[in-house]
């Protein structure tokens, strides 16, 4: 392992955008729509928004152009994870504009909660490692019940890499056994570079419709 030029040498994303380049041109103007339409909804907006519903929905958008730029560098692992943390972001300002009851809990522990509420108070059932799977089950009710399937299969695809699972190891060895160490550009990974640009794709598409949907919520009342 040759740390010293892991953590010194100037690294280049040239050989990724070799392959890749059109891709990250096309989510480049995705983010840019996602920028737009969050600045005038939410910056230059008169109107009153809630300071968690924003500052959750701009995660979603950094963390998206973070996991893109990491994934690029070739840290498979670390951009699966803060994909995640884009995707839960995004679910948790679909739940704190929600004015309907979430039902959430499974079995004799089913139940409904105001989540503005419980997320206030802290309550274990509103963390953010929860807010995918919250809005799965309650898709009919948020109004997102064309988005279910894409978030389901989106939150089982990063699931693998927010843990130490077994699928992590398929990010860290090529086929002929070499371990990799920091990074890096590897054809041998093409497939996963490549199956990390769809998940991101798919939420980019998306994104600029759900924000301006949020956005016009009512939020003070929703958020009260």
């Amino acid at each position: 392992m040759q740390v010293d030029s892991i953590l010194l040498d100037n690294r280049t994303i040239s050989e990724f955008l070799s392959h890749f380049e059109d891709d990250i041109r096309e989510l480049i103007q995705h983010i840019k729509k996602c920028e737009d339409i969050f600045e005038s909804c939410f910056i230059n907006s008169s109107g009153s928004s809630k300071k968690w519903v924003k500052e959750y929905l701009f995660l979603s958008i950094e963390s998206t152009v973070s996991s893109i730029r990491l994934l690029s560098e070739g840290h498979i692992n670390a951009a699966g994870n803060t994909m995640r943390i884009s995707y839960e972001s995004l679910c948790l300002s679909v739940l704190l504009t929600s004015p309907e009851l979430i039902t959430v809990g499974r079995g004799k522990n089913k139940n409904e909660i105001n989540f503005n509420l419980a997320f206030g108070s802290g309550e274990n059932i509103a963390k953010p490692h929860l807010a995918i799977d919250t809005v799965v089950k309650n898709s009919d009710v948020l109004g997102l019940k064309e988005g279910e399937n894409w978030l389901r299969e989106a939150k089982n695809f990063y699931n693998g890499y927010s843990h130490a699972s077994m699928m992590v190891f398929s990010s860290i060895v090529l086929e002929g056994g070499k371990s990799i160490v920091g990074g890096g550009f590897n054809k041998e990974k093409l497939n996963i570079y490549a199956e990390h640009l769809k998940f991101i794709k798919r939420l980019l598409v998306h994104l600029p419709a759900i924000i301006e949907e949020i956005a016009n919520r009512n939020l003070t009342s929703a958020c009260t």
